[in-house]
């Protein structure tokens, strides 16, 4: 019995040891480990007003921290809006606006959207981008198999452009104007948007509807760049399916220069594209 017990101990000490050992090579060897994250069950703090959200299609963080989130008021159930009904059948719930804004302790500190004057507000919210201004950025990719009235065409063929507060700026495009991946002036379905702080130009994955990069003047929303529906690289010429964009600067130690990276949800590859402004590029845009 002692001899089992020695043994056992024996091996739980080998164990330790290795266990120790290992973690200390990874330290030593500067060898990369994946992060480790952990849900939070209690953020958000519970919504007000009796406030009910649904698909959520986009989260953004702003320069202070604050988490921004948008979400599609349709997708919501009627079973779920009691308190909606006229007369109202329940204290809970209504329809949270599509865009909420949290701080960093998880209460709502603001909320916004839906259709108003002077703009179009998709019928199916896809995206949000905080750029570095504090401005926000919403897409849409509402009319395919959302709407019958639309049957098989993208009806969002836009962007918005918001203060911080909700106030309207800017709109790029407009609903059912889209005439494909030359567009220079609507988009189709939009997937998602990033703001160049150096160069303020705005670089669209527009790859639901169209299959492009496409890069517009983040003040004045003209199209400043790509929009050829394909990247030349090697030889071949390779459709873009964009549907998630990142941006890397400096490339090569070039203030002008970057790479935008394209992530396509069809297939399992991540594109590197080079850019820089349209005179650089005489409106091209080439893998690099």
């Amino acid at each position: 019995m002692k001899r089992y017990l020695y043994g056992g101990v024996t091996l739980l000490a080998i164990a330790g040891a290795l266990g120790v050992g290992s973690r200390m090579l990874g330290k030593t060897s500067g060898e990369a480990t994946a992060p480790k994250f952990e849900v939070d069950p209690l953020w958000p703090k519970p919504l007000p007003n009796h406030w009910r959200i649904g698909m959520t299609i986009g989260v953004a963080i702003d320069p202070q921290d604050h988490v921004w989130v948008i979400h599609r008021p349709k997708s919501i159930v009627p079973g779920e809006l009691h308190a909606e009904a006229t007369p109202p059948m329940s204290e809970c719930c209504i329809k949270a606006p599509p865009v909420i804004e949290f701080d960093k302790e998880g209460n709502v500190i603001g909320s916004w959207g839906g259709p108003g004057q002077g703009y179009d507000w998709p019928i199916s919210e896809h995206g949000i981008t905080i750029d570095y201004k504090g401005n926000v950025w919403v897409g849409g990719n509402g009319g395919v198999g959302s709407d019958p009235e639309y049957k098989d065409t993208y009806h969002d063929n836009h962007i918005l452009k918001f203060t911080a507060a909700g106030k309207f700026l800017l709109q790029i495009g407009k609903p059912l104007a889209s005439k494909g991946s030359n567009d220079p002036d609507n988009v189709k379905g939009v997937a998602q948007t990033f703001i160049d702080p150096k160069t303020n130009e705005m670089f669209v994955a527009d790859g639901y509807g169209n299959h492009r990069v496409v890069v517009y003047d983040a003040d004045s929303g003209k199209k400043v760049q790509a929009g050829t529906g394909a990247l030349t690289a090697r030889g071949r010429t390779t459709p873009i399916l964009a549907n998630t964009i990142r941006m890397r600067r400096p490339v090569n130690n070039s203030p002008t220069r970057s790479i935008v990276w394209c992530c396509p949800t069809t297939t399992c590859c991540i594109s590197a594209i080079a850019s820089t402004t349209a005179s650089r590029c005489s409106n091209q845009m080439g893998l690099s």
